[in-house]
């Protein structure tokens, strides 16, 4: 690595990291590319040679976020005890275990969502689709052994699931829930859903 690029490399971290702090003490809205560019002790300049936008640097924040829950949540799915319906109530309820210590940033990050660029849509959404991903295996696993429907959409359960996954951050942040009552909120809705795929004795 030449000396232009480490310097650069150094920047982005230093950006990143400075962003972080700001994100999770200001919120997203009220942080602004000079109030992080300030705490990096950088040019507002370097910060745009780094990142094209705040929400990029949001986004990518929230990468390296994500990528250590859906870790975590990949190498526990295969060890989760129970129905197919309580396999999929403990991966979200992990997700939301972790997710409720910086709770403010998820719900900027979903507010963030509406209106960025296509590009950043694709990305989140490549991201998103490994939890997707976790929850359709459960429900193969659920067929396989007889308990979901055959002639079930699994593509279509599982984005209902997402759904409901991503909607409770919003009632646990407003309604102040915490991850306990999140969670036998979301077992209560999982059980609405399940009766629609779950097959009959």
């Amino acid at each position: 690595m030449g000396v232009r690029e480490a310097q650069k490399r150094a920047t982005r971290e230093k950006v990143v990291e400075a962003a972080r702090q700001l994100f999770e003490e200001a919120g997203y809205e009220e942080t602004t590319i000079r109030m992080i560019a300030e705490r990096a002790g950088v040019s507002v300049g370097s910060v745009f040679t780094t990142f094209e936008s705040k929400v990029d640097i949001f986004n990518h924040i929230l990468f390296e976020k994500f990528e250590a829950l859906f870790s975590e949540l990949k190498q526990i799915s295969p060890y989760l005890k129970g129905s197919t319906r309580d396999r999929i109530a403990s991966l979200m309820s992990i997700a939301y275990g972790v997710e409720s210590r910086q709770l403010e940033l998820m719900i900027s990050h979903l507010g963030a969502s509406h209106g960025w660029p296509a590009r950043i849509e694709e990305e989140s959404n490549q991201r998103h689709g490994r939890l997707l991903g976790l929850f359709r295996a459960a429900l193969e696993q659920g067929q396989a052994s007889g308990e979901i429907r055959t002639d079930a959409d699994l593509d279509l359960f599982s984005e209902m699931l997402f759904a409901v996954y991503v909607r409770n951050y919003r009632k646990a942040y407003y309604e102040k829930l915490s991850p306990e009552a999140l969670s036998a909120l979301t077992e209560r809705q999982l059980a609405l859903l399940f009766e629609g795929v779950e097959a009959k004795a």
